[in-house]
Order: C-alpha cells, then sequence, then structure tokens
C-alpha cells in the first residue's frame, strides 16, 4: 500500500485483528480481548520494564516502600487514632463514640416540664406530618384535605378537616355540611336545611313545618296529628296552601284557591279550583304548544251526573260505555246516542251551518251553479258550472281550471311525485327555459343551474353504464357518503369508481386536441395554491410547482421507500445520501457515508472521519485522532477528554486517562484501574504469575513492601490472609495468617 501521510480520526474506536488490540469508543483498550471491562484489560503476560503508577491494584503479593495514599476505598475502615473525613456519595458507618461527630441531624421535638410531675415533648419546628412530607396543618395524616387529596388535617386552633369518615360514639357541638351514615341516637336541638333533605321513614307525631322542599323515598311517610288538627303545606302565599285535616269523623285534603295539581315535568296537565263563591269550579287543563296534547280518559265505563246539590246527582248528563258508545242527555232526557252504524238523534237535529272537518260521504249533488265558500262566505274555494270550466282557488286566485283542451295551471306546479309513460310526455324533459331538449333529461338556464342529489344520512350517489340491475359488474358511479369495503371513504368523502374491468381515462380537448390549452390541476382548499399540475402539453407533472420544467419537476424534497433506478445521468444538487453502485466519475465534496472498495488506484483524502471499523492490510500513517483530533508529537491519541483519553507519544509513551507524561515512565496510568493475568519485570519469559526475578537493573533489583508502623498496620481494612508489610517499629516483614499478623524471623546475614 503506498504511504500516506495523512491525520486519521477514528471517532468509534479502532481494532487491529480480532484479538490484537482493540479500542472502544468510550476509551476501553483490549489487548488479548474483543471485550475490554476496564481502562487497560490486557489478557495475558505483561512486560513493563520502566516505573508502573496506578491508583489502585488487586496483587497476590506486594511490597511497597512508601504509601501515600489520597483516597481509601472499601467495604470498611477502622481507624485507631486521628481523623476521618467523610466526602463524596460513599456511606461510612461509624462505630465508638460519636460526641465529636459534626454535621449531624438535630430533631424538633424538645422535652418540657411544665411542672405536673412528667415531662413532656413538643414540636419546635412547626407542623408535624405523618405519611406525608409537606405537612400543611399542625398535625397531618396523609395528604392535603384543602388541595383535593386523601387525609386528615387538625389545626391548632381545633379545627378538623378529614377526606375520609369520622366514626365518633358522642358528637358535641354544632354541625355543618353533609352527614353520611346512620344516626342511631337522638338529635336534640333544631335541623335546619337549606338543601334536599331525603329520609327513608320519617314518622311525625305532631305538627311540623317544612319551609324547604322534602323528599320521602322508599316505604311510606307517616303524618299522625291528633283530632282536630291539621297539616299544612304552604306556598308563597297563605291561600296556596294543600291541607291534610283530621276532624275525627272523616279526613280532608283540601285544596286552596291558587293551588294547582301538576302532571307531567312540561306543566301541560293541570288540576285547580278556580274563582271563589257561586262562580268557583273545579277545572282540569290541558295546554296545547305547536303540537297535539289531548286530555285522556282510560275507562270503560264513565257517568257524568248532576252536582250533589238540590236532588241533581238524579240527572245523567252523559254516558261513556265501552260497549255502548255513548250517550248524552238533556235535563236527564236522552238525545244523542252513537252506534256502530253512526249517530242516531232523538228528536229533531237544528243546524244554521254544517261544517264538516272529517269525510262526509254523499251519495250525488246536483246543481248547474256550485260554489264552496268558508264560514263567513267571504272566500271561495271552487266553483262548478254546468257546460262551463270547473276551478280550484287559493286566497281567491285561480290555481286550477279545467278548459275544452285540457287543464291550466297558474302559478308552479309542486308535487313530490311524478308517474308518467312515454306516451303522455314523450321522450325528452326540460327543465327552466328549455322548450325543446336535445338529450333526454336538460337543464338550461340564464343563470346559474344545478342538479343536486342529496342524502340526509345516506349515500349519495349518481351512477352510469350499461347495467339494469344492482349488480354493480358494468357500471360506474359518482358518490358522496363513503361505502362498506372502502377504508379511505368515508361520510364526507367524494368517491369515483368505475365497477367495470376497463380503463379510467381523463381527456382534455377530447373534440379538438391541436387546441388543447389547460392543464390538470389539484388544489387542498378553494383560494389555495397548487398542489400539483400535469401539463396537458408535453405531459410533465409538477409537484409543488406550477410550471414543471421537466417530465418530473418537484419542488422540495421527496422520499422513496424501493429502489430508484436511473437510465442515464444522475445529477445531485447537494447532498448524496445513501448507497452507490456503479461508477462514480467526479469529486466528492460532502461527506461519505458508507462502504467504499477501492482496490486499485490511489485514493487522497484530505480530512478522513471514520466512524465505524476500518480494516486495512496495511497502512503508513503519521497520526490518527479517534473521538479527537490529532497531536503533536502523539501518533495516536483517542478521546478528547481528559478522562477517557488514551495517547501514544511519537517516543513510545503511552497515556491512559491522563493527558500528562511523567518523566522516566513508559505507561502513564495513574488514574486507572489495571487487571493483568500475569506481571513479569525485566523478564521475556514468565515463571510464574508475578515474575520479578530480572527487575531493574542488577544494581537495584530489589522489591520494597508497604511501610508502616504498627498503628498503620492496625488500621488496615479488609486485610485478607496473606497481606505481607514491613513495620518499621520492628523493622521486620510480618504476614497476615487470617485472624492474626505474623512476624517473620530474621537474622543479620
Amino acid at each position: 500500500m503506498a504511504n500516506i501521510k495523512k491525520n486519521f480520526n477514528f471517532r468509534n474506536g479502532v481494532q487491529v485483528d480480532d484479538d490484537n488490540l482493540l479500542v472502544t469508543s468510550t476509551g476501553l483498550v483490549g489487548i488479548g480481548t474483543t471485550i475490554p471491562i476496564e481502562a487497560l484489560d490486557v489478557r495475558g503476560n505483561v512486560i513493563i520494564t520502566g516505573f508502573t503508577s496506578a491508583t489502585s491494584q488487586n496483587v497476590g503479593f506486594l511490597t511497597v516502600a512508601t504509601l501515600e495514599p489520597t483516597k481509601i476505598i472499601g467495604a470498611g475502615l477502622s481507624v485507631v487514632s486521628g481523623i476521618v473525613t467523610a466526602q463524596g456519595t460513599g456511606i461510612i458507618t461509624f462505630f465508638g463514640d460519636a460526641s465529636n461527630l459534626l454535621g449531624m441531624p438535630t430533631s424538633q421535638w424538645a422535652d418540657v416540664d411544665v411542672g405536673l410531675g412528667f415531662t413532656s415533648i413538643y414540636n419546635t419546628g412547626g407542623n408535624v406530618g405523618i405519611t406525608t412530607l409537606d405537612p400543611r396543618t399542625t398535625l397531618q395524616v396523609g395528604g392535603n384535605v384543602d388541595a383535593g387529596e386523601k387525609g386528615i388535617g387538625i389545626s391548632s386552633v381545633g379545627n378538623i378537616n378529614a377526606a375520609g369518615i369520622v366514626t365518633a360514639t358522642t358528637f358535641v357541638g354544632n354541625l355543618t355540611g353533609d352527614v353520611s351514615g346512620r344516626i342511631s341516637g337522638d338529635t336534640v336541638g333544631n335541623v335546619n336545611s337549606s338543601g334536599l333533605s331525603t329520609f327513608t321513614n320519617l314518622s311525625v307525631t305532631g305538627v311540623t313545618t317544612f319551609a324547604g322542599i322534602t323528599t320521602f323515598s322508599n316505604n311510606y311517610v307517616t303524618f299522625n296529628p291528633p283530632i282536630g288538627s291539621q297539616v299544612d303545606f304552604f306556598g308563597a302565599l297563605p291561600d296556596q296552601r294543600m291541607r291534610f285535616r283530621n276532624n275525627g269523623s272523616n279526613s280532608q285534603l283540601q285544596f286552596y284557591n291558587n293551588l294547582h295539581l301538576i302532571f307531567g315535568t312540561d306543566s301541560r296537565t293541570q288540576f285547580d279550583p278556580h274563582g271563589s263563591g257561586s262562580a268557583g269550579h273545579f277545572r282540569i287543563e290541558q295546554y296545547m304548544d305547536n303540537g297535539d296534547n289531548p286530555f285522556q280518559i282510560h275507562s270503560d265505563f264513565t257517568n257524568i251526573m248532576g252536582s250533589p246539590t238540590g236532588g241533581h246527582e238524579g240527572r245523567k248528563i252523559a254516558d261513556f260505555n265501552y260497549s255502548d258508545g255513548t250517550k248524552l242527555y238533556h235535563f236527564g232526557a236522552q238525545k244523542l246516542q252513537t252506534s256502530g252504524v253512526g249517530v242516531t238523534i232523538t228528536s229533531q237535529l237544528d243546524v244554521t251551518n254544517v261544517n264538516v272537518s272529517g269525510v262526509a260521504t254523499i251519495s250525488e249533488i246536483r246543481s248547474d251553479e256550485l260554489e264552496l265558500k268558508n264560514a263567513a262566505g267571504t272566500e271561495t274555494f271552487a266553483t262548478f258550472s254546468n257546460n262551463g270550466s270547473s276551478v280550484l282557488k287559493f286566497d281567491n286566485l285561480n290555481r286550477v281550471e279545467t278548459t275544452l283542451l285540457g287543464v291550466n295551471i297558474t302559478g308552479e306546479l309542486e308535487t313530490g311525485y311524478i308517474g308518467a309513460s312515454s306516451t303522455v310526455f314523450g321522450s325528452k324533459m326540460g327543465v327552466g327555459t328549455t322548450e325543446a331538449p336535445v338529450n333526454e333529461i336538460q337543464v338550461r338556464k340564464s343563470g346559474n343551474a344545478e342538479i343536486r342529489v342529496s342524502s340526509e344520512s345516506g349515500i349519495a350517489a349518481v351512477s352510469v353504464g350499461r347495467e339494469t340491475g344492482t349488480t354493480n359488474t358494468n357500471n360506474a358511479a359518482i358518490r358522496y357518503g363513503g361505502g362498506s369495503g372502502y377504508p379511505y371513504s368515508s361520510a364526507t368523502s367524494l368517491d369515483v369508481l368505475n365497477y367495470g374491468t376497463g380503463n379510467f381515462n381523463y381527456y382534455i380537448s377530447a373534440n379538438n386536441p391541436s387546441g388543447i390549452q389547460g392543464d390538470f390541476h389539484w388544489h387542498r382548499g378553494a383560494n389555495a395554491s397548487r398542489l400539483m399540475t400535469l401539463t396537458g402539453i408535453g405531459g410533465s407533472l409538477g409537484i409543488g410547482i406550477t410550471q414543471p420544467s421537466t417530465n418530473l419537476d418537484v419542488e422540495g424534497g421527496g422520499q422513496f421507500s424501493g429502489n430508484v433506478s436511473v437510465g442515464n445521468n444522475l445529477i445531485v444538487g447537494g447532498a448524496l445520501l445513501g448507497n452507490v453502485q456503479g461508477t462514480l466519475n467526479g469529486n466528492v465534496a460532502g461527506f461519505l457515508e458508507g462502504n467504499t472498495n477501492t482496490t486499485v488506484g490511489i485514493s487522497t483524502l484530505n480530512n478522513l472521519s471514520i466512524a465505524g471499523v476500518v480494516t486495512a492490510s496495511q497502512a503508513n500513517i503519521t497520526s490518527i485522532g479517534i473521538g479527537t483530533n490529532p497531536e503533536i508529537n502523539k501518533p495516536l491519541r483517542i478521546n478528547d477528554a481528559v478522562d477517557e483519553r488514551i495517547f501514544v507519544t511519537s517516543t513510545g509513551s503511552i497515556g491512559i486517562r491522563t493527558s500528562e507524561i511523567l518523566p522516566g515512565v513508559a505507561i502513564n496510568a495513574l488514574t486507572s484501574n489495571i487487571s493483568l493475568g500475569g506481571v513479569g519485570i525485566g523478564v521475556t519469559t514468565f515463571t510464574a504469575a508475578v515474575d520479578l526475578q530480572s527487575a531493574g537493573a542488577v544494581e537495584n533489583r530489589f522489591v520494597i513492601l508497604p511501610k508502616m508502623n504498627n498503628s498503620g498496620r492496625n488500621g488496615l481494612q479488609n486485610v485478607v490472609s496473606g497481606a505481607v508489610i514491613f513495620n518499621t517499629e520492628t523493622n521486620t516483614i510480618q504476614v497476615f495468617t487470617g485472624s492474626v499478623w505474623r512476624q517473620v524471623q530474621t537474622q543479620a546475614v
């Protein structure tokens, strides 16, 4: 591969073969593994010839000459003496005397002795909340009732606000608000209800006055006044009174003069006493509106008699009998009887005028001149003349007149249905000013003309075709109002359907193709701009443009879910997004996202930014930046953030999660943890998990264990069996057995 001295920026990582080297997009480096779990994850032996710096290590046996940690992280820490400072979000558990601990939360409860022989506590900080973090009253259990939540609030002045049920054996004091539940004791005092009171059973032994409306439901209401007393129900005035009276011998229900007995919510049917003295009477009223509201009496047998005064009750007024018809009387004598044939009149029938509103059956009327007038004789409905014409009038104006030739109609002819054969009206019909229609049906007017097909709740359609039935196989239709089986057709849709199997054709200037001037236009709404135009000349289709310049001219963006085939050149004025198959001739000035397979030639790129994986058999690269820009004297730089950065200098130094190069240190991973399968220093072949036999130069080939005194040793946390230190007080090596520290016996050599 040709030498290319360019900078490479690998944003999402870099990989060399499968198991040699992998750098993830998050800054993890794996050697011998494709799934690194630490900043540097090495699966295999590591040989380090220089100084090694690390913030933490997990080593089976390690001797440190000097330990100066900035922090100790573990499950527990025991300190014999000194100061312990907790930082960050971790949790530290303390055992022992905590009298000198600072920052501890203080309680809002204080003890108080009021001299009664005992000590109480009280809250000094304000409100007390139970199962709530935001109490809004002196004592609050649950939510804030004033905010519509479920709970109980007790104020310092004695108010209790409960959202649920309050249960008490005894209640003393005034009660305001609704009471739901059963009252088993006595209510002493007045009950003043301004709203609607509902009682299942109400028993009143004395006189009770109800000022408002009281509803008594379910079984019954008992009024038991003593003899000679009464129960009054007043309206706005005393004469609007209904009274229950108990006189001992009989009981009465009295309706006073201005009291109406109303049936129905619309108040059409009313019973009420009307008038007073000799003019007083009881009336039944059935009020009318725009429709008929007849007063009905349903009974097989009904008799109307005279009033119970002066023997009048023995005189019949009318009989209504289901099987015998109706009888009307005058001073007790029958005058009219209905029968299955009609009406029988006893004595004579005296009439001045006969007004028949229903059907009158007359076998024959003989007259040379006949006029039908209203009751007053001021208006004529019709005239009939022997050997003349017959005229029907409206408001004294002639409308229909018979003549020798036929019938003359003055004005408009309004009809709901016209049924006639072609022999009567001919084979064509003209509407408006059309006297000689050129088609079977022709509408002609000097102004606007319209044929309307309307449906109030269904489908309105106009059908054309060669079908006389309803199978819809050889016809077409224009319809409005939707239809079953058409998912995009709704009650407000217009459908054009060809039920046949032929074409659906559009023609412009069908009779004069050479003189075509119009186009096909699509709009959305009146007075709106064109959405799409299909020109009549040339057949160009414009979307979002009114004057297309090519066969397909789109103003704005486009989207294709499938493949797009271009038979000739593809000219792109902006960016080319997506895959390119075939030969690409020309310069690529924008971004290339995807795979580029170039097997021959030389590709020269100014800046190459690759978001995915780069596979190269050979590469000669001056510097590489992955997730960041390359840096001078650092041929490899990964990530931009310092705590995620990895770099390799031109002198072979490596930095992990740092930006510093330490003097005399080849790998700086001071802020990172390192997990190693084995450690070898100064060797090329491992003989143990930690091989230090050739570490360092001959003059400094030794290992220094962690140095500490007895106090520091006893303050160690999470010590495991096998831990080794150098005790500076005894100047000996000490090993932890799991329970105690053992000293290695030494002697001078």
